[in-house]
């Protein structure tokens, strides 16, 4: 399963747009949309990433404190709070790189000084597949003319 969401990312051209970074248009092969919607049939929703833990206590107050604070200045980035006896854990962001989740951990850093990143299974993102045409697109490139 984990092999899919790897072609995906790395075979598929992805860009995001100015106006909206939260967007990603994803161009690929046609057969890509074929295995999409056989990960989505067999129920997958999550794979191996990186997310930054804010939080690590036993106190469960201190712990809801940290993820309203951190709910607060980034309403857009999603926080779950995970209960392994006897702590509490405040994680946040689903980033499929360590890269990706440096950048923001050292944006959060100013705010959690304790933060930290952590390797875990992170929720698959949302993708909302737009077929493109592909009546219109020659599957094979055109192949070079030799001179003799």
């Amino acid at each position: 399963m984990f092999v899919f969401a790897g072609v995906l990312f790395s075979v598929a051209g992805y860009s995001q747009t100015a106006a909206d970074s939260s967007r990603t248009d994803i161009h690929a092969d046609p057969a890509m949309y074929v295995m999409l919607e056989k990960r989505k049939a067999v129920g997958v929703k999550n794979l191996k990433g990186y997310r930054v833990k804010i939080h690590f206590g036993a106190e469960k107050a201190k712990a809801n404190e940290a993820k309203t604070k951190f709910c607060q200045k980034y309403p857009d980035v999603p926080a779950s709070m995970d209960y392994e006896i006897p702590n509490f854990s405040i994680t946040v962001g689903n980033y499929r790189s360590r890269l990706e989740a440096y950048k923001f951990y050292k944006e959060v850093q100013v705010d959690f000084p304790n933060a930290f990143i952590v390797e875990m299974k992170i929720d698959f993102p949302d993708l909302t597949v737009k077929k493109e045409d592909t009546a219109t697109q020659d599957p094979k490139p055109a192949e070079k003319k030799e001179n003799k």
